[in-house]
């Protein structure tokens, strides 16, 4: 039976980057990209996917190699990007997840009814369903936890039209909100809606996660592996297939490449033009490797992300000079081998969410009549600090902008900083500038509570608008959104964000970046899998996937 495969340990080429909040996440472009391509983009697609529809092998194990490590796992108090929520789909069950169509489907919740005016939420739970522990889930653990998450300062606001939660029956929870809240179901899909004991929870413990997943936690080792087994009491009968996972940190998008064709990791998460490039050349020819770069759902989006509570940017005019300043095209053009899609909102014309907008096009000449607006303003000064993580430190992405700005009149500092500290001056708002990529997604409730009004926290506080973009007008959209019965007027309202983002400039758009999956050909339906229901699931959601379907050819 073939077991995970050992490794000399990966401690010197792993490192934490964590630099995420829920679905947040904040990292650089690929790395370690050749030569500018000059192309615009290349469709995203999935190339030599092995896939079966009847029943697969059960045994054997499988080296996951991720972007970065995570802060821990205890959803009230970890912040997880697209690598922790990998893991965090092996050990722990939404209560909803998404099918193909970015529709939310019941998952371990066996229904969710709202009230005539969507007031009140009743959640029907599933019957036989145990956590890691043997205790079994139930009405009144999983409103323990949902309350838990409410009251937690790192995941209460999102829960801020939420006035009670109550288990009112065995299998039973009842959310009633103050005002109505059609699309609430989209939020149990998330980092809030997992299902984690909740003793274990709030005991506070970030190492250990106990949940219902398909997998059990069994050690973690960080910065070099955390492994996860076959749980054999799992919900679904007959899955998961897999004996063992052991997920790999490991940071370094080449080194990462590398692992995978030696056969020392048997699948990857990247986020490198190059890499992507050279796998579906491979995949093409035959040489053993699947690749998903068609995720169906919405993808993130790299961005500098300005905080426009800050000066010289909380100025429009500033904001307007950089956005002018900014060569999107040749920064993919450098970076992404041809293979990402310029972006200038969270949304791509792909998107249902989507919407034209007057975003600024690359524009010196405009941008250097607004840097001199600025300066006139400001005593002849117009500076600005971008800090950094160090791993993109030297990065030539950041490179190629600063010199960009520069050309047109903006003094630039680039400033790298320990990755703990840079995640606590982006959520206290003491920054000027950062590499950023986020909202991916599916449905845009997940990415509202970073663009709200109410979440943009005064400079020294914690604030989950980021950018500290307090513009009502989005919060009105957001709210009309949330309330509304009529997909076309959600979809309306949701468009109008992405102008008025657009207008604001709160983020220096760059590209569309799909989080991609390469894996060998040995693994069976690494994106193919059903909902409890029988709709098909969503392949990558935040650039993750489940793993209980997957399966190893002999």
């Amino acid at each position: 039976m073939r077991t995970t495969r050992r490794r000399a340990p990966l401690a010197t080429v792993a490192a934490v980057l964590g630099l995420a909040l829920l679905a947040a996440g904040c990292s650089s472009a690929s790395d370690d990209a050749g030569e500018a391509t000059g192309s615009t983009s290349v469709p995203n697609e999935n190339i030599g996917l092995v896939e079966e529809d009847g029943p697969g092998t059960p045994g054997g194990g499988i080296a996951y190699g991720l972007t970065a490590e995570t802060d821990g796992w205890n959803p009230t108090n970890s912040r997880w990007g697209s690598s922790g929520l990998e893991v965090a789909k092996s050990v722990f069950d939404t209560l909803v997840a998404y099918d193909i169509d970015r529709q939310w489907q019941p998952n371990l919740a066996e229904s969710l009814v709202p009230n005539e005016d969507y007031t009140v939420w009743t959640v029907t739970l599933r019957p036989g369903v145990t956590y890691h522990n043997g205790k079994a889930v139930t009405g009144a653990t999983v409103a323990e936890l949902l309350n838990l998450l409410k009251d937690s300062p790192l995941t209460s606001q999102p829960f801020q039209p939420v006035t009670s939660i109550e288990a009112t029956g065995d299998l039973e929870v009842t959310v009633t909100m103050e005002q109505p809240w059609v699309n609430w179901p989209y939020a149990m899909t998330t980092q809030i809606g997992v299902v984690a004991d909740p003793e274990w929870v709030a005991s506070g413990d970030t190492r250990e996660p106990v949940g219902s997943g398909a997998f059990v936690f069994q050690d973690w080792v960080p910065g070099d592996h955390l492994t996860v087994v076959k749980n054999e009491s799992y919900w679904r009968e007959g899955y998961p297939l897999l004996d063992e996972v052991e997920f790999v940190p490991v940071a370094d998008e080449l080194t990462r490449s590398n692992l995978l064709e030696t056969g020392q990791l048997d699948i990857i998460q990247t986020s490198s033009g190059t890499q992507v490039a050279k796998f579906k050349e491979l995949a093409r020819d035959g040489e053993g490797f699947q690749v998903v770069n068609d995720p169906e759902g919405e993808s993130s989006e790299v961005s500098v992300m300005l905080n426009t509570k800050a000066p010289p940017l909380d100025d429009p005019a500033a904001r307007q000079a950089l956005a002018y300043a900014t060569d999107a095209q040749g920064y993919i053009d450098l970076l992404g081998q041809g293979q990402f899609e310029i972006a200038e909102g969270p949304f791509a014309p792909s998107s249902p969410w989507y919407a034209e907008t007057d975003y600024p096009s690359y524009d010196p000449a405009r941008a250097a009549e607004l840097v001199d607006q600025v300066k006139a303003a400001n005593g002849g000064e117009f500076s600005i600090t971008i800090s950094l993580s160090p791993t993109v430190q030297g990065n030539d992405g950041v490179q190629f902008l600063q010199s960009l700005w520069q050309d047109v009149g903006i003094d630039v500092k680039v400033e790298t900083v320990d990755q703990a500290q840079l995640i606590a001056s982006v959520v206290s708002g003491n920054y000027q500038a950062t590499m950023w990529q986020q909202f991916d997604s599916p449905h845009p409730l997940g990415d509202s509570i970073w663009w709200h009004p109410e979440a943009a926290s005064p400079i020294g506080e914690f604030g989950l608008n980021f950018a500290r973009n307090e513009n009502p007008a989005i919060g009105e959209h957001l709210d009309a959104a949330r309330e509304t019965t009529d997909p076309a007027e959600e979809r309306t309202h949701y468009q109008e964000v992405m102008k008025l983002l657009a207008q604001d400039i709160p983020y220096l758009w760059l590209y569309h970046a799909p989080i991609t999956i390469v894996a060998s050909t040995d693994l069976v339906n690494i994106v193919n899998y059903q909902l409890p229901d029988g709709a098909q699931g969503l392949p990558l959601h935040g650039g993750a996937h489940p793993l209980w379907q997957i399966w190893l050819q002999r």
